[in-house]
């Protein structure tokens, strides 16, 4: 398990700020696929990667940024690359190669097993090491938000805070 610094935890939260908190960003996402949410987040992450490294001091941090990032279903070497699990291999929806090895995971959805699908998804990234760090963004799609209102509750924010803590598994609601 790949160890958490302060640099690297700011990266991730920084990441998940820069998502919501862009006017890009769907608030609402019932009636849209997966898929179509996620097209629309591909270009966030490849903006901050630029900013990133912009502020990293690198020239040519635009092309840096482009190299340090793949999506599913991308061609490349880490579409054909992926080690079997349980007889399938695991593809995250997006991949950070630079500065940090992070899975990104998407899930959204008014229930919270699909919560549950997305952490079991996330610990299979970190637990293989195939990548050091999942950041999971979770939309909540219930009218009340009640699945993101439960992580103030001691269950979830224990899972959560564990998560992080023992499987390098960042989990975020929007």
């Amino acid at each position: 398990m790949r160890k958490k610094t302060v640099k690297v935890t700011r990266f991730l939260n920084g990441l998940h700020n820069y998502i919501v908190k862009h006017p890009q960003f769907r608030k609402r996402t019932t009636g849209k696929s997966e898929v179509q949410i996620q097209t629309e987040i591909r270009p966030l992450i490849l903006n901050y990667l630029e900013y990133w490294f912009q502020t990293e001091g690198y020239k040519d941090y635009i092309g840096k940024a482009h190299k340090s990032f793949y999506w599913e279903g991308q061609e490349g070497k880490f579409g054909k690359q992926r080690k079997m699990t349980f007889g399938s291999r695991n593809y995250p929806d997006f991949i950070i190669t630079d500065p940090y090895l992070v899975a990104i995971e998407y899930k959204q959805s008014p229930n919270g097993s699909t919560v549950k699908q997305g952490i079991g998804q996330s610990i299979i990234h970190t637990m293989t090491d195939d990548f050091h760090y999942v950041y999971y963004l979770f939309h909540d799609e219930s009218k009340d938000k009640r699945i993101e209102k439960s992580v103030t509750e001691n269950r979830e924010s224990s899972i959560i805070e564990r998560m992080w803590t023992e499987f390098n598994v960042m989990i975020k609601f929007a």
